[in-house]
């Protein structure tokens, strides 16, 4: 089985916990195939794939350089939000509001990920934590009752950290940090 790589912004534990409060608000209303771990949010900046060690390397060595310089910033939580059909969702993910160093950084990744031979997603950034994958229920989903049981509040966050993730398929928490950049 092929393990995964990828290069996240990592949530502070007060924020797992939250958000992992609202997601037990849902679940009973609400059947997924798969409720991600509190452990596993996280904010996807890069998806590599399964790589060479010297790929990897080479990718690490160019994002913490692109990063050396970079400070901490302010995130908020935003809403709730699915991708897939509305009435049965692929991935059920909590938002955060738009902030411009977030995609900065995202980029910087992204494109030293790029030099480092990878061949990344060409889609647009849309950052999202992943709360739940594959909607199950028999009957339609409701994004508005899911956010109305969930009432996400707009709680504001640190983004410090950023960390190369490796996968462990069927495992519960699937992500592992295996490298992590502090930001100033």
């Amino acid at each position: 089985m092929n393990t995964h790589f990828f290069f996240a912004l990592v949530l502070p534990d007060d924020i797992k916990t939250y958000l992992n409060d609202a997601t037990e608000q849902i679940k009973s209303e609400f059947p997924f195939k798969k409720w991600l771990h509190q452990a596993d949010y996280h904010i996807t900046m890069a998806f590599l794939g399964n790589a060479p060690d010297s790929m990897k390397k080479d990718a690490l060595g160019r994002v913490e350089s692109e990063l050396a310089t970079e400070t901490m910033f302010d995130l908020e939580l935003g809403d709730i939000g699915v991708f897939g059909k509305n009435e049965s969702p692929r991935i059920l993910w909590a938002g955060v509001k738009q902030q411009d160093r977030l995609f900065t950084i995202q980029r910087k990744i992204y494109e030293s990920c790029v030099q480092a031979g990878f061949e990344l997603d060409k889609k647009p950034f849309k950052p999202h934590i992943t709360l739940a994958r594959k909607f199950e229920g028999e009957s339609l989903f409701s994004i508005e009752r899911v956010r109305q049981i969930a009432n996400l509040e707009p709680k504001h966050f640190e983004a410090a950290r950023i960390a190369l993730y490796q996968t462990h398929l069927g495992a519960s928490p699937s992500y592992e940090q295996i490298f992590t950049i502090n930001l100033q």
